[in-house]
């Protein structure tokens, strides 16, 4: 009789629905995760028996009754004669499943192994070296070899060429006056540094002997001073600047560079937008 209880507890646990024993708690089966028991070490996912003085299955007399085919009352009875056999104490020991004492239940090896056919292992965790440094050290040595390289390319070059989209036509309005990079306003009405103070003597560029049907534009202005500025502070930025002051419509427009080949223009432009990024093509009609 005691043998045949045994099995219904074992059944009713592997089935997962757990075993009520009345007047001692609930046996029931947890799914326990990865557990780290020491700093390199890990006890695999398994299966583990809990108990709990509280009602959470069903009751053991109810499924005595059910498979014995009998009264309540009677497996009552035979619940109660396999506990005076099986219980010794604040112990009860159920063979084939495990003994509880107190509330810490303590699993059969057999038992273990049928709810954890993979075993129950332990994990050892290999921690790595930590390369940090060599990240590191690639990052200085990329670093360094950048500022060479840059060095090398633009530190005595007369001039840096910048990739750049091409220079989209942009007709000159017949009121927009451009303004040099450097603080020269060329404004109507605005009040510059330059024009506050006494101009120095400069030198007016020299027009060219010939017309091109196309020229790169750095600027219209109101004044001519403003614009011979303008000119002398292009040529001193764009050694191979051609810089000519031309009249349009009534002001000032200073031309860096001319050619009848309006790729040409474009390439000139493109070489120095990053020291004027406003240069613009004009048609000369």
């Amino acid at each position: 009789m005691v043998g045949e209880v045994n099995k219904i507890i074992f059944n009713m646990l592997i089935s997962g629905q757990g075993a009520y024993l009345p007047e001692i708690g609930t046996l029931y089966i947890e799914r326990q995760g990865a557990r780290k028991i020491a700093s390199n070490k890990l006890m695999n996912p398994r299966n583990i028996v809990r108990f709990t003085s509280q009602v959470q299955a069903t009751s053991l007399v109810e499924e005595i009754a059910k498979i014995a085919n009998c009264e309540v009352a009677q497996a009552q009875d035979i619940y109660d004669r396999w506990r005076a056999k099986t219980q010794v104490g604040n112990s009860v020991t159920i063979e084939g499943v495990g003994k509880l004492t107190d509330k810490s239940f303590a699993v059969e090896s057999g038992f273990n192994k049928t709810i954890n056919p993979q075993g129950v292992k332990t994990i050892i965790v290999r921690r790595h070296k930590s390369h940090a440094w060599l990240f590191i050290l690639s990052g200085v040595c990329i670093v360094v070899a950048l500022g060479i390289f840059a060095f090398l390319l633009w530190g005595d070059a007369p001039k840096t060429i910048v990739t750049a989209p091409a220079v989209t036509e942009q007709p000159a309005p017949a009121e927009v006056v451009a303004e040099p990079t450097d603080s020269l306003s060329a404004v109507e009405g605005t009040t510059s540094t330059a024009e506050s103070t006494e101009p120095a003597e400069v030198v007016e560029p020299t027009p060219t002997s010939r017309e091109y049907a196309h020229y790169v534009v750095m600027g219209i202005f109101s004044e001519e001073a403003n614009a011979t500025r303008a000119a002398e502070q292009v040529k001193s930025k764009i050694v191979d600047a051609d810089c000519v002051i031309r009249p349009f419509k009534n002001k000032h427009m200073v031309t860096v560079f001319g050619s009848d080949s309006r790729a040409e223009c474009n390439t000139f432009a493109k070489s120095y937008l990053d020291i004027y990024p406003d240069l613009w093509i004009y048609d000369n009609k």
